[in-house]
């Protein structure tokens, strides 16, 4: 909320700036929170034909694969959560070899189970994890909302100085946080942000 304060003091700062000279618009922020649904979340567990540490069992890589499916049977995962990344991506040199899987779940409690696969041994390591999330079905709601939260802003400003908004100009979309993947697992609300423009009566 403090950032928000601050963030239209700013804005109204620079409309004073420029009413000076041709005080013909407001621009105001708009905000709401909202949730988005999670499809499944996955991480890439990588095995290597190489070792890190001298300690390491100098096994051939078909063999850590199979140590790998072993531990995913012991934590009680589905193999059919499993499949092999890009192959494209598992292409190493003659002496350095790897295969990349995928394991997905849409299960909170597998996780953790999910991330100790990375923890084999020094040859089995999380390559890199995040989460699915389902497309918005209600994004039009969503923006409806902001609007009406930047319209409430934008007539303060207007009340302050003592004229009143007209029709929308222009409408700029802030919302950075709708991709369908996101390297942090969050249960917390989402906010999406606009920029509207005004035009002054």
């Amino acid at each position: 909320m403090k950032n928000m304060h601050l963030s239209f003091i700013l804005l109204f700062t620079v409309f004073i700036a420029s009413a000076q000279i041709n005080p013909q618009y407001i621009e105001a922020a708009g905000q709401t929170t909202y949730q988005r649904d999670v499809k499944h979340y996955e991480a890439t567990i990588r095995i290597s034909n190489t070792t890190t540490y001298g300690n390491d069992a100098e096994l051939a890589l078909e063999n850590r694969k199979t140590i790998f499916l072993q531990k995913l049977d012991q934590l009680g995962l589905d193999r059919n959560q499993v499949h092999i990344g890009d192959t494209a991506k598992n292409e190493g040199s003659k002496n350095r070899q790897h295969t990349d899987y995928v394991v997905e779940t849409t299960d909170e409690n597998e996780i953790e189970k999910i991330q100790s696969l990375g923890k084999i041994d020094s040859w089995s390591y999380k390559l890199h994890e995040k989460v699915i999330y389902k497309p918005l079905t209600n994004k039009s709601d969503i923006i409806s909302k902001a609007l009406e939260d930047a319209n409430k802003n934008a007539e303060v400003i207007a009340n302050v100085i003592g004229q009143k908004i007209g029709k929308i100009l222009v409408v700029s979309d802030y919302n950075y946080e709708e991709r369908p993947d996101s390297a942090f697992y969050t249960k917390e609300d989402r906010t999406y942000r606009i920029v509207v423009r005004f035009a002054i009566n």
